[in-house]
């Protein structure tokens, strides 16, 4: 028998609610991976991540309160091996290169979800 792969505990943040919904119907149609958390915004998602147990952070980068590049940073500050896979609904090179420059792994354009999502996830924490 083999070993029982372990299950990758993710924490989402997103501001937009629907788009919010189609992030965990493909993160948990995935059997590697679970949704454990939930944050709307930049501050609750450096939050939750000091309270949950998780693996890996999928982080919209433009949220109120605290957009994702500096809730990245500060996530990074606190846990400098968390994984952070960055989203974008936006083509704005600056801002994918500042989130990169705040520690974001990979980055994941908001139409390319439902092919890639999954993938750069996995090789962000198979890495």
């Amino acid at each position: 028998m083999g070993r029982r792969q372990a299950i990758y505990r993710i924490l989402v943040a997103e501001d937009d609610e629907a788009f919010l919904e189609t992030l965990e119907t493909v993160i948990d149609a995935d059997p590697r991976f679970e949704v454990v958390g939930v944050a709307r915004n930049g501050r609750e998602s450096v939050e939750l991540a000091e309270k949950l147990d998780i693996d890996a952070v999928v982080m919209d980068i433009e949220m109120p309160e605290l957009d994702g590049v500096q809730a990245t940073r500060q996530l990074r500050e606190a846990s400098p091996d968390l994984p952070v896979l960055a989203i974008s609904g936006h083509e704005y090179e600056e801002r994918v290169l500042e989130i990169r420059n705040a520690g974001a792994g990979d980055y994941v354009r908001k139409a390319r979800v439902d092919e890639e999502l999954t993938h750069a996830l996995a090789a962000l924490l198979d890495g």
